[in-house]
């Protein structure tokens, strides 16, 4: 009998927190472009911290932002869910959002990010995202040697929110 009272909400619980989500049902053309920039990897339960990630795709050498790029995101949140985001930026930014939640034990997360452009290299390349930041994998390195440690994510803490800044340098082919 408990079980079943049990079962009973957690299914509310559950439906509840699907329909609950933060999906806008109506929408206006300005925000579609503003959250055609964005990815969001949080988790379906309450977070007791989030971690944005936000910057531009630029040329390596110019440093100029390069327009039309498509960005795919692979997060495995635990055995059983990975989700797969992908964006087709049209103003050279991305955002990456996610979040950690008290229950979870998890400290970090990789990110496996494949970013495709017109006329530049394929970069794939993992991040490391924590309540403390951004951090970028070796790969990086390898894709562009003239990287320097200036290049790399900036992070400013707050209260239960951190802001990582950083620009991913494509090479062109």
């Amino acid at each position: 009998m408990e079980r079943r009272k049990f079962v009973k909400k957690m299914s509310a619980f559950t439906t509840g927190s699907l329909l609950l989500s933060g999906s806008n049902l109506y929408s206006f053309e300005n925000e579609n472009e503003v959250k055609s920039n964005s990815i969001d990897l949080s988790p379906l339960a309450f977070n007791d911290s989030e971690i944005i990630l936000k910057g531009n795709f630029i040329d390596a050498e110019t440093l100029e932002t390069i327009q039309r790029v498509s960005m795919k995101a692979n997060v495995s949140k635990n055995r059983l869910f990975t989700f797969k985001e992908s964006i087709e930026s049209k103003n050279g930014s991305y955002e990456i959002k996610t979040g950690f939640s008290a229950a979870d034990k998890k400290v970090i997360e990789k990110v496996t990010i494949e970013i495709t452009a017109e006329g530049y290299q394929t970069l794939s390349t993992q991040l490391y995202l924590s309540r403390l930041g951004c951090n970028v994998h070796c790969s990086i390195w390898d894709y562009n040697p003239n990287l320097k440690i200036e290049d790399t994510p900036k992070n400013s803490l707050y209260d239960n929110y951190t802001v990582s800044n950083f620009n991913f340098q494509l090479k062109r082919n």
